[in-house]
């Protein structure tokens, strides 16, 4: 102990000593801090290259300039030193406590940043882990904007594509990607709304900031669905791209309204894709519909009838609409954007986005608009453009709402034409077309409460020559590519893809078509349908594939009521020996013409993510998964899910090129109920 004290006096002294020797040379200067090397990004790039998966044993320094940031929740960003790219999976505080989000001063795209952290290879690309923000250098006063032609927003929707517009509004929403990242926002001047596509800008801004951005005038498609847009004639989302902050202007604005047209969504809906609507702000009178999936939630915004609108654009499985939920089943003003289209073989369906949602407390309808409102959205969308034959149309008589609300509401028709007659059938009121040629006029009249509304619908009456047909058998021999005509009953309807299964008795086959197409087209109807013979196979695979009839138009409805001839269906085998026989047939042999009646089981197996149906023997050791994009799609079928013995007519199916067959299910019978797949009609 003495020792020890001894030797802390010693250095006491010593550190007098020392303290007097410096204050005779005057004050030591401190010590400063050892600046790192940082590497250059071509630097880093090499060593990933170098290292690997397995990644360098010790942080590294790396210094670049930010090119972009895809994630601004947590600074995923790609830098670059002008030759070569690293992507940085986030960036912390320099002490690695605070992520990007909430960093008091952070990097944007131009800026210089000097990083700390690990660097690796992954899926063949060199990367950069989670890293610390030693230091950076803001470069956002430097933003060249000399190449961008300042506008308005009206304007710069209709700039050319790739024009660089230089715009300023107030941001209205801000929208979301997988992950619930921000990706973009809206912007509203005086003038228009404008969809920013930008991860950063949207992490960077709020609701209610006027912003000044520059940006590419772009109208955008998904590239795997150009074909399909093309052939409808849809130009894309329009929107600003590769966009770049210019400044703030002033938080906490509301986004003016003034110029914003007051519409329904039956009219936004019915708007050709001509007249490109997409990322403008509408104002509607309309209901919020909160319909939850396994492990999602659609929200849809429809207009009074709940049934005239579309789904609401979510890439979060609708947790970034959860404040919907307030306003599910309620009578709103939503001002609303079509926010892009889904592209598909059977058609073009415009996608929403709200942008602001309120309850309509006050909302009213005189009597006359309720008459005016029954005929547009229920009597109206019983006709078609043409009849080359008797429809023997059962006609709405009397119509409900339970929204608005009004109930019983009269509805009587006439006709111009002697070609078109009505009459009481079974306590039904029925339109029958004669043979003929005639543009007809039908008058209709709404009654309610002692105010009328008319409103004239006008269709054709057509003598048509019906082309020669081919027999389905013949088809199913035909190579691909070969256009085909064919006359047959519509039989049931298919899942997950638009149109029906037609059989003229000597086969069945699928038909695929549009929506447009499907109109007017109901199961039991005689129709003669024009397409391309296909199988419909991926182009990685080997199957043999989907037979169909694609691209399939309706040469004429020749309407009826007819039952489907079941002479070619395989009655024959045991469920069992089917699922043995067929299921790992498919890369060798199309059977999806085939359809097959069995005795078996449907068995319903839901999770929190998702509900899948099976056809399946007693021991659940056999069986075949229903082809469909969500389970809802069968749940029609639910009363036949409680393990009980059913016969089921069916067909297999191989859209998607899977290693097994799929099943679609024609129709289910429990010997008292037979529920057929009407889900296409519905």
């Amino acid at each position: 102990m003495r020792r020890r004290k001894l030797i802390f006096l010693g250095l006491m002294l010593s550190g007098l000593i020392l303290s007097s020797c410096n204050h005779n040379q005057g004050p030591a200067k401190p010590v400063e801090p050892i600046e790192p090397t940082y590497l250059t990004v071509s630097e880093a790039v090499a060593l990933a290259a170098q290292v690997g998966t397995e990644g360098t044993s010790e942080k590294q320094y790396v210094t670049g300039t930010v090119k972009s940031i895809s994630n601004p929740t947590y600074g995923e960003m790609y830098i670059t030193d002008g030759v070569k790219d690293l992507y940085v999976y986030g960036v912390y505080s320099s002490d690695g406590t605070t992520k990007y989000s909430d960093l008091t001063t952070k990097p944007y795209t131009n800026d210089e940043v000097f990083l700390y952290g690990f660097v690796k290879t992954y899926n063949g690309n060199p990367e950069m882990g989670q890293s610390w923000l030693m230091k950076m250098v803001s470069h956002q006063d430097d933003v060249d904007i000399h190449d961008y032609e300042s506008m308005n927003i009206n304007n710069a929707r209709k700039a050319t594509n790739n024009s660089k517009v230089l715009v300023q509004g107030v941001v209205a929403t801000i929208t979301y990607s997988n992950g619930k990242v921000p990706s973009g926002v809206y912007l509203v001047d005086d003038t228009s709304s404008i969809y920013v596509y930008s991860p950063e800008i949207a992490g960077r801004v709020e609701v209610g900031e006027e912003i000044k951005v520059a940006g590419v005038k772009t109208e955008y498609i998904l590239e795997s669905e150009l074909e399909y847009a093309q052939t409808f004639g849809y130009q894309g989302s329009i929107q600003l791209d590769k966009a770049i902050f210019v400044s703030s202007l002033g938080k906490n604005k509301d986004f003016l309204k003034s110029w914003i047209q007051e519409t329904t969504m039956k009219n936004i809906m019915e708007t050709p894709l001509t007249n490109n609507i997409t990322t403008l702000i509408h104002k509607v009178t309309a209901i919020v519909n909160k319909v939850p999936g396994a492990g999602f939630v659609n929200y849809y915004i429809n207009d009074l009838d709940n049934e005239t609108g579309s789904y609401v654009y979510t890439l979060c499985n609708g947790s970034d609409f959860n404040y919907l939920d307030a306003y599910d089943g309620k009578i709103c003003t939503v001002y609303v954007a079509v926010h892009n289209a889904k592209s598909t073989s059977s058609g073009i369906f415009y996608r929403l986005m709200p942008i602001k949602v309120e309850e309509n407390t006050s909302f009213s309808m005189t009597d006359e608009q309720k008459a005016q409102f029954a005929l547009d959205y229920y009597a109206s969308k019983q006709f078609l453009a043409e009849y080359s034959s008797d429809p023997s149309l059962e006609l709405l008589t009397s119509i409900d709402n339970e929204y608005i609300p009004f109930s019983n509401v009269k509805v009587s028709y006439s006709s111009n034409s002697e070609l078109v007659t009505f009459s009481e059938e079974n306590d039904k009121l029925v339109m029958h077309i004669a043979n003929g040629v005639a543009q007809v006029n039908v008058t209709m009249t709404a009654t309610y409460n002692k105010v009328t509304a008319n409103k004239v619908i006008s269709f054709k009456v057509i003598d048509s020559v019906l082309p020669e047909t081919e027999s389905i058998a013949d088809v199913i021999d035909k190579e691909d590519g070969t256009s085909v005509c064919v006359k047959g009953i519509v039989m049931s309807s298919l899942v997950n893809q638009t149109g029906f299964y037609i059989n003229d008795g000597t086969g069945v086959i699928a038909v695929r078509t549009t929506e447009e197409e499907m109109k007017g087209i109901a199961i039991g109807n005689e129709v003669v349908m024009e397409g391309s013979r296909k199988h419909i196979v991926k182009s990685e695979s080997n199957n043999v594939g989907q037979s169909c009839i694609d691209n399939a138009t309706c040469v004429a409805n020749l309407f009826g009521n007819h039952p489907y001839d079941k002479s070619t269906f395989i009655t024959n085998k045991t469920f069992d020996e089917i699922v043995t026989s067929e299921k790992n047939k498919q890369a060798t042999e199309d059977l999806t013409c085939n359809v097959y009646v069995a005795k078996c089981r449907l068995r319903k197996n839901s999770t929190q993510y998702s509900t899948n149906y099976y056809l399946s023997n007693t021991a659940h050791d056999k069986e075949f998964l229903l082809y469909s994009k969500s389970g809802a799609q069968y749940s029609a079928f639910d009363a036949f899910s409680d393990d009980r013995e059913i016969t089921v007519e069916f067909m297999l199916v191989d859209w998607n090129s899977k290693n097994e067959y799929r099943a679609c299910i024609v129709s289910a019978s429990d010997g008292t109920t037979t529920i057929f797949n009407t889900l296409n009609f519905q």
